[in-house]
Parts: structure tokens; sequence; C-alpha cells
């Protein structure tokens, strides 16, 4: 009975012994101020001297202390180089969709109101009457309206230059007939009067049909036909498109819209067609409030990929260019707009998009590598090598501005600067070596 007893005892003190040594933990064995169990192991084993100072752990002030290389090389202490953040900020994914540029969109009206009596045609692959979708250019007919207020406006310039020519005509046979004693001066007089009169007129029905945006062209041909009001054949072969207006694109580009059809009266603010050119589109997504200040610090335009839903794996290449005044007071986003190339017309208006915005790091941010902080919940330090005695760190906390699986983003003026080694493998074991210590007095 006496021996169970014994032995039981045995194992009992063998097991507290054990507990005291992994208590005191590995840290602990390096520290300057030995445990109270070291100090009772000590005095009962008088074989096995104290290790020197020269090899524990100091503090030799509030945020510094000191590691011998012997005592780093058994924690496994490793260092690592700060280096300024090159990796760019990514946003969160912007939502939005496809449009026309508006700067790209002709709305394209009548000069003058009347009815559609033709409508433009396209030669390939048959002819046909224009539809939506087609394709267009720069000066190809669209519709034409016949105006019978075009009409009056060309009859008024071709009744004044009809009376010009016939005042001029006048004018030279009273000069004429005055020279030879025929008729009195002030007759002459009041003939050249005339002749002013009808040229303000003329230049007045001109200026009028140039208000109608009818080009020079046009015009010309107006005075062309009063050459020939004596021949009554041409004026007859004239009169067939005396009132027509030709409605022509523009720019090239696309029809997007038609309000056309033959019969039907318009007037000069309907739009007739719209024609977009379809070789860039608008991106019109929404951002965040909360990412409205970083985007606002980098000028503009800013480079963003965008990804189609509808397109897995293509990623397209744009700029975002303005930003809205306004915020949604709903969803507390702002409208945010851009460009983005599309040259073959894969790109459809109304397509859904998700933007991705990479915004460059702020000017001094430095990468840290994960590894080398340690953090216990209500802070983030760092231990930084000492340039001068390579056996002595500073611990630094840190603010913490973004992070990554590898590395931590800090700002400037967390008591480090670039180039400055920091230390990776062993961070949590000296912090808990350190903060074991008491901070010594001044």
């Amino acid at each position: 009975m006496n021996d169970i007893i014994q032995r039981s005892w045995r194992v009992l003190k063998t097991l507290v012994l054990s507990t005291g040594v992994v208590v005191a933990g590995a840290s602990g064995a390096w520290l300057a101020k030995p445990s109270s169990s070291e100090t009772k192991i000590s005095s009962s084993s008088p074989s096995q001297p104290e290790p020197p100072k020269a090899e524990r752990i100091t503090r030799i002030g509030a945020d510094r202390v000191k590691v011998p290389e012997a005592v780093a090389d058994k924690m496994g202490l490793s260092t690592e180089p700060v280096v300024p953040s090159t990796q760019p900020i990514r946003l969160p994914p912007f939502q939005g969709a496809l449009n026309v540029d508006n700067n790209c969109l002709q709305r394209v009206h009548a000069r003058f109101p009347g009815e559609i009596v033709k409508i433009g045609t396209v030669s390939e692959p048959a002819p046909r009457d224009l539809r939506v979708g087609d394709v267009v250019t720069k000066g190809q007919l669209l519709a034409v309206v016949w105006s019978s207020s075009f009409g009056e406006k060309k009859s008024e310039l071709v009744d004044a230059l009809s009376r010009l020519r016939a005042d001029e005509q006048t004018l030279t046979l009273l000069k004429e007939l005055n020279e030879q004693g025929g008729t009195p001066l002030s007759t002459v007089r009041a003939a050249e009067q005339t002749v002013r009169a009808d040229r303000i007129a003329v230049e007045r029905a001109e200026r009028t049909l140039q208000s109608w945006r009818v080009t020079d062209e046009e015009i010309a041909k107006v005075r062309a036909e009063v050459d020939q009001l004596k021949d009554a054949k041409s004026k007859k072969s004239g009169s067939a498109d005396w009132a027509s207006v030709e409605v022509r694109a523009s720019m090239d580009g696309t029809v997007l819209m038609m309000n056309v059809i033959v019969g039907a009266i318009v007037d000069t603010s309907l739009d007739l067609f719209q024609i977009g050119d379809l070789s860039h589109l608008t991106i019109w997504a929404h951002v965040y409030e909360d990412d409205l200040p970083r985007l606002a610090e980098v000028p503009k335009p800013i480079r963003w990929s965008v990804a189609v839903p509808s397109r897995p794996g293509v990623v397209l290449n744009g700029t975002l260019e303005q930003i809205s005044a306004v915020i949604d007071p709903n969803q507390h986003t702002a409208l945010v707009s851009g460009r983005i190339e599309n040259p073959r017309g894969e790109l459809k208006i109304g397509q859904f998009v998700t933007a991705q915005v990479d915004l460059p790091p702020p000017p001094g941010e430095l990468a840290v590598p994960a590894d080398a902080v340690a953090e216990d919940g209500r802070d983030s330090v760092v231990f930084v090598q000492s340039a001068d005695d390579p056996t002595v760190y500073l611990k630094c906390s840190l603010q913490v501005v973004r992070r990554t699986r590898q590395t931590l983003y800090v700002k400037v003026g967390s008591g480090m600067r670039a180039g400055d080694r920091v230390v990776t493998a062993g961070a949590l074991l000296l912090r808990e070596a350190v903060d074991a210590l008491p901070v010594p007095a001044n």
C-alpha cells in the first residue's frame, strides 16, 4: 500500500514540474529577469550555472529592445525590408449599362414643315428603304419632304431676283437715254434707288433661306432657274421638285430610330431619325458614396476595365471621364460615365456591364510583409531593426489602411520609412518577450 502511495506521489510531482516548464514558455527563457521557477530550479541544481546577461533579451527603453545574436538565432528571427507601395487600390466593381455617346448622336429634323414624299434607300444586299439598324454615311439621303413653306421662300427669292434684273435693265436704258438727252437725270436717280431696294430684297430672301440651313449650292440653283424663266419647258421641268426638301445625314453612323412614313405630315421639331456613332459607347455606372473621395483625388480620365457578363472571359479597357454631382438618396450612389471602344460593333446599347477601377496607391504608402505585423486585437506593431546596431529593435505601432493576404499597407509616419528592415519570422514571439519585461526607469 505504501509503495502505491509513493509511486502516485512521484507521478504527480513529475506532472507539476512539467507544467511549470511549459508555462514558462519559449520567450521566458530569454528574458533578462529570471522567473521564480527558474530561481528554484537553479538553487536546487547548482551544477547548471545561470546564463550570462549578454545572452538574454533586455529592454533599453520604452519602445526599444536589445536581442543578442545568439538569442535571435535561437528564436529564429529574420528580417525583410519595407518598400514603397506599388499595389493599386482596387475599388468594388461598379454595376452599369452601355449607352450611345450623346456627343455622337444626331437627331435629324426637317428644315421646313411638310409632307414625307420619299424615304431614302440602301443598295445592299438589295435596294430597299432605310430601316432601323442600317449604316449610313455623311451626306446620304434619308428622306424627302414636300414643303409649301420652302417653295414660298424660294419663290420670294425668284421674285426678288426677277425684279432686280428687270429694274437693272430699265436703269441701263434710262442711263443711255439720259446721255442722249431723252430723259431727265432725276428719272435715272429714281431707277437707281429702285435697283438698290431690289438688291436688299434679294439679300433678305437669301438670308432667310440660309437661316433655314439652305446650302449655297441650293441657292445657286435658284439663281440659275431665274435665267430659265423665259423658257416654259425649263420652268415646267424644274417645278417637279421646286418645294422638295432633302433630309440628309450629317455624320457617319447607324440608324437608331426612324419616325417617318410616306404621306406623314411633319414639322421642324419632330425627330425624323436618330443616327449614332457606335464605334465607341458610353458606360453609365453607379459608384458607392464611400468610394467617391478616392475617385475625386485621381486626375480624369481614369482607366477602367469592363467585363460583359453575356460574354464570359472578355475584358475590355476604357476610361472613366465624368462623375455626377448628384447622389441618389435611396441607393447612396453617384452616376459616373466613361467611354469604351467598340470598333467591330460587338457591344450593344443597353447591355449590362461591370467596371473595375484600380487607383494608384497614395504617395508615401508603405508595404509591410504580413508576417512582420504582430496584432493582439487592440493594436498592430512591428519591430524595426536598427541600422546602427542590428541587435536593437524598435517597436512601432502601425495604422493599417488596407491589407492583402501577404502584405499590409500602412500610412507614412508609423515610425518606419522605405528601406527599413522589420522582423518577420519570430515577430509574435519577440512581442511576447518584450511585453513580459518591465519598462526600465529613467
